[in-house]
């Protein structure tokens, strides 16, 4: 199978386990609510103060992945430019749940070192 084979080919998303972009869409809407691609896209922008570079087009292949594995649901296209909002579903909470415990670990993990290189490379205490 050729590297484009294996792209186009993809493991349902329960056997991949689920991605920290994934995460982050269905943790925020359960927290925020319904919205749109494009609005979970500037909200994951902003919270991640730019680190996560969230697009409408990463963002709807997410949101696509998660309706089809039941996570997530789509209302009904609303507006001029047939603008979709979608909702967690309950199936969604728990995959939540369990991604986010799956993933404990390693989210302290990384805390941890970004806590220790924050400290080794801190700017002098000039008041000395």
């Amino acid at each position: 199978m050729t590297h484009v084979e294996a792209m186009i080919k993809r493991e349902p998303l329960e056997r991949r386990g689920l991605k920290v972009y994934s995460l982050f869409v269905l943790y925020f809407l359960l927290t925020e609510g319904p919205m749109s691609g494009y609005e979970l896209a500037q909200l994951i922008k902003e919270r991640s103060h730019g680190h996560f570079r969230a697009t409408a087009g990463n963002v709807y292949p997410r949101l696509h992945e998660l309706k089809e594995a039941g996570d997530v649901e789509a209302g009904e296209p609303t507006g001029g430019r047939e603008k979709i909002v979608y909702a967690i579903t309950e199936r969604g909470k728990q995959t939540l749940r369990h991604g986010a415990l799956e993933r404990r670990q390693h989210v302290e993990n990384l805390l941890k070192m970004i806590d220790h290189v924050a400290a080794v490379i801190a700017p002098a205490d000039s008041s000395s």
